[in-house]
């Protein structure tokens, strides 16, 4: 018996596909004699295929609308895209289908070849031919998994990498080759082991004995297939069983019936085939597996009046006849050309951020007509989450079917901070950030817990680190005192409550997380660390009130995440703690957690693929730059470009073809709006080829109009971005009562008082002290404090005359001094070596010192009482001598920038002219009161020890210090005056310079000044 011819048919993309499709169902025009509208009951008997569960669902919905009282027994519908065993009928003879292996699993157990591939490669001398980490490793096992599927999909037997010539290829393909080897037999093994297979063998198997089931039974019920391009082999056979059934039919997406008879042959030319064309995968399948020509294909609708598919096959005409466009005004006409275009809008953002908002208000415009609906259709998943954000301004939530990556999820990023804290041993970072997220518990209500946070921050997490992992925690918090703080330090007015709550949570910290904790050091087996980082989650997260309800589908997604990684666990490789914590995100980002479907959504985010049979009013076609839409030709790492073909696989372009198709079944809405954005990451961009393409045969002045229409929304969201203007803020001058103002300052504050005076408001009126940072390592400050104790404790052993072996006793004081570096070790070891080059160029400038005094006094505290004792000047002295030849030297030790003696002429460097003027009067108990006769800084660098005069060769340090306490006590009693304000930035050293105060003080906005200002 001769074969039925098959029934093709096919749907233009500006028709609503799956509208059409069921009424065409309904109708009887996809199967004859089979017409159930006014049957609710006959269409049980049918069988439909579909790409995706969603299309299913729609389908559903439509048919359901369209019969009487919306009341059906629907069709058995089968998403092919996901297909399972429960979703078709088998033949008899295949009704134990293999179980498909867990994608974890596989990832793991790839992972875990390749890394003792790599550790294979490392010759003699350790290098390493193939990039190390989790990071490379799971990235090179995905792509083997892919190059499974893929050589699974088209067909291709592993056997044939036997027919790749070593030699032939550059080192590293060779390399490769040599593993994908290893890997053909090593896979295969390993799944025979699981008694599993890969997950797409699984699916090409089932659809081919539905094939088969479907072959075998002629008068089965109606059976259609709709919206697949066949791109798979094993779905191209099942199509074409579909299309030969006595009552089968088979609805293709947008067939471009339009397209000259010489360009579609040029599609699936044996020499040259088109992969990149939009076409390409149709054409292949009418002529490889249903061996008909185009002209069998029957259209089931007509496309809609604005219909685009005549423009947007001559825009992706192949290259080979492009010379076609010359004619395109006399074949299609220029009424043709702009009813399709009338309707199109071009955003041309300047960034990605200004695309968002516009395509957000593109979106939100929509919603002002009753019923209308709207979708915007991108592969560019940061765009995605930059619109949805963005209509959060407008109070609207939009549908997002892709959901985000598990690893990015609330409870994801909870997961990855509890191994990252226990991976950096309790660092105060991590540790700040886990007991701030919003999941986290130890056992306590989130009050108590913030309590508890908040001490334990102040106590130990803030400034240097405390000593690694859990001891060191605890034993921080143990000896904890607020006497060692100055009194305005916060940490000073700890009580015993704050000591007790941050003592108790740090023990909740580490009896929780020990279970990871201890497994910090070596490699473990994965299943380990998984199990204990399983129980140290679990102990984080518990306690009252734990999660949000809104957290509910990511915290069931994560423990199903824990779970897959627990059924592989013995596949994976063992790790280290950070390695493991390395690898999570990783694990996390290929599991989604879609939010609930919004009911009744009219707007919506849709991905290419799932978007091809989806109708809205307004589509958006967004991130359309070459790299994204359509995405860059992916390099495998595994097979080169040459090896592909010679194993018969397809060529990468291919990929291009299917973003092409999706681009044109997008354009089929009755309003489209096309944009991209003309930079990215501050890079120009390049406009996808489908716009270029589809501008060259629009013409210029259509084009502009697309573009201005494009462009209202631009305007739109310009205006919402737009500020009022704002009148500038004045410099702030807080004048605050006499009896508040501060009545005790030590030298090193008179500059700043003469410099910032709001830091001396902000500091001794309003009480303020900047808090450490968070993990703060040492810096120059602390540095500049180590020397000056060692040198002080130097002077102060010998006052008089050096000790027999000057140089190893200061090194015995530098020790001591740098002790509280000890805790920083790379720290340590730099400025340890710099004092140690620093002690014999010390050692010789203290012997020509020792030369010209008769005693040393050094760190000596002193003070003085001003504007008749209502002001006290305080002070401590690196060192004051007492010359030979009479009177004082004040000598000043600096580790970093030293004052001019202009600048100290000047007195706005006043600390030595006021340490002098204090000597004088006898303000430095244990110093003789005589006046000063040198005023010395000893700048100790690096390099050098330089001694610089801090008095300009006119002045003497005597006339120095009695004219800066001059200007002093005028200081003082200026502010002493009710309305002398302390001004922000009276006099900065240098403009660029920022302070501890200058946010509350808002310089960066008064300080920008037009042309002339300060």
């Amino acid at each position: 018996m001769s074969r039925r011819a098959p029934n093709l048919l096919t749907i233009p993309s500006s028709a609503p596909f799956l509208a059409t499709l069921a009424d065409a169902l309904l109708d009887g025009r996809l199967v004859e004699g089979f017409a159930p509208r006014g049957d609710p009951l006959a269409l049980a008997s049918a069988t439909v295929f579909l790409p995706t569960r969603r299309a299913g669902r729609l389908l559903g919905e439509a048919l359901r609308a369209r019969m009487a009282g919306g009341v059906t027994l629907l069709p058995r519908i089968v998403p092919l895209g996901d297909v399972d065993e429960d979703a078709l009928a088998f033949a008899e003879s295949f009704t134990d289908p293999p179980r498909a292996v867990p994608p974890t699993t596989r990832r793991l157990a790839l992972a875990s070849l390749i890394r003792r591939w790599r550790r294979l490669l490392a010759g003699d001398d350790g290098r390493v031919a193939v990039a190390a980490g989790p990071g490379a490793e799971f990235a090179l096992a995905d792509a083997l998994a892919h190059l499974i599927d893929e050589m699974a999909a088209q067909e291709v037997p592993w056997e044939r990498l036997d027919t790749l010539v070593p030699g032939q290829h550059d080192r590293y393909w060779d390399m490769a080759l040599d593993f994908l080897k290893i890997a053909r037999d090593f896979w295969p093994a390993q799944l025979a082991e699981l008694g599993a297979v890969d997950a797409s063998v699984r699916r090409d198997r089932l659809i081919a004995a539905e094939a088969a089931r479907l072959a075998g039974l002629p008068d089965a019920g109606p059976v259609i297939a709709a919206g697949s391009t066949g791109s798979m082999p094993a779905t191209a056979r099942l199509l074409a069983a579909v299309a030969h059934l006595p009552r089968g039919a088979v609805v293709l997406p947008g067939l471009d019936l339009h397209l000259d008879a010489r360009s579609w042959d040029v599609l699936t030319d044996d020499e040259a085939p088109a992969f990149s064309h939009p076409q390409y995968g149709l054409a292949l399948l009418l002529r490889r597996y249903m061996r008909v020509d185009r002209e069998a294909v029957r259209e089931l609708a007509p496309p809609a009046p604005y219909g685009r598919e005549r423009l947007l096959s001559e825009a992706l005409r192949p290259v080979a006849s492009t010379e076609a466009w010359a004619s395109l005004p006399e074949r299609l006409g220029a009424g043709e050309i702009d009813a399709a275009l009338a309707q199109v809008g071009l955003i041309e953002a300047d960034d990605a951020r200004e695309e968002a908002l516009a395509i957000a208000v593109a979106l939100r415009e929509v919603l002002e007509v009753p019923g209308r609906t709207a979708a915007l259709i991108t592969p560019d998943r940061d765009l995605a989450r930059r619109v949805a954000a963005e209509l959060l301004r407008f109070r609207v939530r939009i549908d997002d079917s892709a959901g985000e990556p598990l690893s990015e999820s609330v409870p994801g990023r909870f997961a990855r901070l509890v191994a990252d804290v226990c991976h950096e041993e309790l660092a105060p970072v991590p540790l700040s950030a886990l007991l701030r997220h919003v999941l986290a518990r130890f056992g306590l209500e989130r009050a108590a817990l913030d309590a508890g946070a908040d001490a334990l921050e102040m106590m130990v997490l803030r400034g240097p680190r405390p000593a690694a992992g859990a001891s060191g925690l605890v034993e921080a918090v143990a000896v904890f005192s607020p006497s060692a703080y100055h009194p305005s330090d916060p940490r000073a007015g700890m009580d015993e409550d704050a000591r007790a709550r941050a003592a108790a949570l740090a023990g909740r910290i580490t009896g929780g997380l020990a279970p990871l904790l201890v497994l910090g050091q070596g490699e473990h087996a994965f299943g380990a660390l998984l199990e204990a980082h399983r129980a140290a989650v679990q102990a984080a997260w518990s306690g009252p009130d734990a999660g949000a309800p809104e957290d509910e589908t990511a915290l069931a997604e994560l423990a199903r995440a824990f779970d897959a990684m627990a059924e592989g666990a013995a596949q994976a490789p063992a790790m280290t703690l950070a390695d493991y914590a390395a690898a999570l995100p990783l694990l996390l980002a290929d599991r989604p957690v879609r939010p609930p479907l919004l009911a009744g959504a009219r707007l919506r985010i849709l991905g290419p693929l799932e978007a091809r049979l989806v109708s809205v009013d307004r589509v958006v076609l967004a991130g359309l730059v070459e790299q994204t839409w359509p995405a860059a030709v992916r390099t495998d790492p595994w097979l080169s470009r040459p090896m592909r073909a010679a194993l018969g696989l397809e060529a990468p372009e291919r990929r291009t073809g299917l973003s092409a198709h999706d681009f044109v079944q997008g354009c089929g809405a009755p309003e489209l709006i096309l944009s991209h954005p003309r930079k990215l990451g501050g890079a120009p961009t390049v406009p996808s080829r489908f716009l270029q393409r589809l501008e060259a045969v629009s013409g210029e002045g259509r084009w502009k109009a697309a573009i201005a229409r494009g462009d209202r929304f631009r305007r739109l969201a310009a205006l919402i971005e737009e500020e009022p203007a704002a009148p500038r803020i004045a410099r702030p001058e807080p004048a605050p009562p006499v009896k508040l103002r501060p009545r005790r300052l030590s030298v090193t504050e008179i500059e700043t008082w003469l410099r910032d005076p709001y830091t001396i408001y902000a500091r001794h009126v309003l009480r303020l002290r900047p808090l450490d940072r968070l993990d703060e390592a040492p810096g120059a400050a602390e540095r500049g404090t180590a020397i000056h104790e060692a040198l002080g404790a130097f002077a102060e052993a010998f006052p008089e005359a050096l000790p027999a072996d000057p140089e190893a006793v200061l090194l015995d004081y530098g020790r001591q001094a740098f002790q509280l570096l000890e805790a920083f070790p790379a720290e340590h070891a730099l400025w340890w070596a710099r004092f140690e080059r620093l002690v014999p160029r010390y050692i010789g400038w203290e012997r020509s010192r020792r030369a010209l005094t008769r005693r040393v006094f050094a760190e000596q505290a002193g003070r003085m009482s001003l504007a008749g004792g209502r002001f006290t000047l305080t002070g401590r002295a690196d060192r004051i001598e007492q010359l030979r030849a009479g009177g004082l030297a004040i000598v000043d030790f600096k580790t970093g920038a030293v004052p001019t003696a202009k600048q100290t002429a000047a007195h706005y460097s006043p600390q030595l002219p006021l340490e002098a003027a204090m000597a004088a009067r006898g303000g430095f108990s244990d110093v003789p009161a005589e006046e000063a006769a040198a005023l010395v800084y000893v700048r100790l660098g690096t390099a050098e020890l330089k001694e610089v005069s801090a008095v300009d060769r006119d002045e003497t340090a005597l006339g120095l210090g009695a004219s800066t306490l001059e200007r002093l006590e005028g200081l003082v009693a200026a502010f002493e005056n009710p309305s002398r304000g302390y001004a922000s930035l009276a006099r900065p050293m240098f403009r660029g310079r920022f302070g501890d105060y200058d946010h509350l003080a808002r310089v960066k906005e008064w300080s920008t000044g037009g042309e002339g200002e300060e």
